[in-house]
């Protein structure tokens, strides 16, 4: 509940930040770090932790030790938009100090975590998808502090920076957390079973990733020294890209026994196929050097990563996960799917229509039409989180969640419940 309620004060806020673009000049940067800094690292940041719990069987940690760390996240989330947006260096570079020990800390709790477990599932492997992906967010968000102070000695460095930063960020923390994630997702969704394959393929798959993502980083950071270091940064990065795409092995197995007719199955695989896309296009600008490599990640990547992927990956898995685990019970949970459900397939075309012409539009007429297609697709799911929160809360679904209690519950018995 507590990270359903920070999401959707997030993703409303970018919708109103984006809204306000055509009568204030609100950059798109806060739109941005809105969307992924707060609604998709809240997500990732309490979900992992429900996740690790569950495929290690592991006791839980502390609830307060874990409301701490997320508030200490969102105090530096919020220091961290306010101190760029007001030009006050140092409170942004508090607020990132803030995310990298949040993060740093979570982390520690899953390591915890997955040390105390005395059994674990078949996809423990997921657990080290999300460390991995905690330590790319601490370096990224240490290099967003540099960013912050201004302190590149010229363009070049400054440009090197800020690629490193949107790679360690974008595909490292939420990248490597997404593709880890969904190879336990996927078959929820599709409710059918999960590959047995599936683990062997994850472990492959998360050895790839971090060693192409290490080799881009290093090399991105080397650039301004080294005029040849954009190849290697471009190897690194089709390793990565190889690495996802062979993640989805898996899903298409699965596909042969359940299909994707949900919304958040069309959702999950839409994300993909955008991902695939953006990786493919992030190579191809780096072998052409860092500067082609900015170009494109200020006018195609952003919206397709940010929305295409993220935004869209996120609703998807909400979409699912919000119901089974907030619901209420079986009344609750149908309530809550039809609410987040609604109208899905006209919202899927024309968000994925708006991200095409925001990755391919050239006049500001165009970009216009981009970004009423995504606020008329994606910019609703915050609303409807927040109705289908109320849904689930209606007086029959007490009923159910009793019902579900005492099936949960050891001991809750006909005589105890009397």
């Amino acid at each position: 509940m507590v990270a359903a309620a920070l999401v959707t004060g997030y993703l409303l806020a970018a919708v109103v930040v984006i809204v306000a673009q055509r009568a204030v000049p609100v950059p798109q940067w806060l739109a941005l770090h809105l969307l992924l800094l707060g609604a998709a690292t809240n997500a990732v940041f309490v979900w992992s932790r429900h996740f690790t719990q569950a495929l290690l069987h592991a006791r839980p940690g502390s609830e307060n030790a874990a409301h701490t760390r997320l508030g200490v996240l969102n105090a530096g989330v919020v220091s961290v938009l306010a101190g760029v947006a007001a030009a006050w260096t140092p409170l942004a570079i508090a607020g990132a100090t803030l995310v990298a020990a949040a993060v740093i800390a979570h982390v520690m709790s899953l390591i915890a975590m997955a040390r105390g477990a005395t059994m674990a599932g078949r996809l423990r492997i997921t657990v080290r998808f999300y460390v991995a992906g905690g330590f790319a967010l601490a370096l990224g968000a240490s290099l967003g502090a540099l960013l912050a102070s201004h302190a590149a000695h010229s363009d070049s460095w400054e440009r090197a920076v800020v690629l490193t930063h949107a790679h360690l960020n974008v595909l490292g923390w939420l990248g490597l957390s997404v593709i880890g994630t969904q190879f336990m997702l996927w078959p929820a969704v599709l409710r059918t079973r999960m590959v047995d394959d599936a683990p062997a393929v994850a472990r492959r798959v998360l050895t790839g990733a971090v060693a192409g993502l290490a080799v881009a980083v290093a090399s991105l950071l080397l650039s301004p020294e080294l005029g040849a270091a954009h190849w290697t940064a471009a190897a690194g990065m089709a390793l990565y890209a190889g690495s996802v795409t062979y993640s989805l092995k898996p899903a298409l197995s699965e596909v042969r026994t359940g299909r994707p007719r949900s919304a958040p199955a069309f959702a999950l695989l839409a994300g993909n196929l955008w991902l695939i896309a953006a990786l493919g296009i992030d190579v191809v600008g780096l072998a052409f050097g860092t500067d082609t490599a900015d170009s494109l990640l200020d006018h195609v990547l952003v919206p397709v990563l940010g929305i295409g992927v993220v935004v869209q990956i996120l609703t998807g898995a909400l979409s699912f996960l919000l119901p089974v685990t907030v619901g209420g019970g079986p009344a609750g949970n149908r309530r809550m799917s039809a609410v987040l459900a609604y109208g899905w397939p006209v919202r899927a075309v024309l968000g994925n229509a708006g991200v095409m012409i925001l990755a391919a539009a050239s006049g500001q007429a165009w970009r216009v039409a981009g970004w009423i297609g995504v606020l008329a697709g994606f910019g609703s799911f915050p609303l409807l989180i927040a109705a289908a929160l109320v849904a689930a809360r209606k007086p029959s679904s007490q009923a159910a969640g009793g019902e579900a209690m005492a099936r949960r519950t050891p001991g809750l018995n006909a005589r105890s419940a009397r």
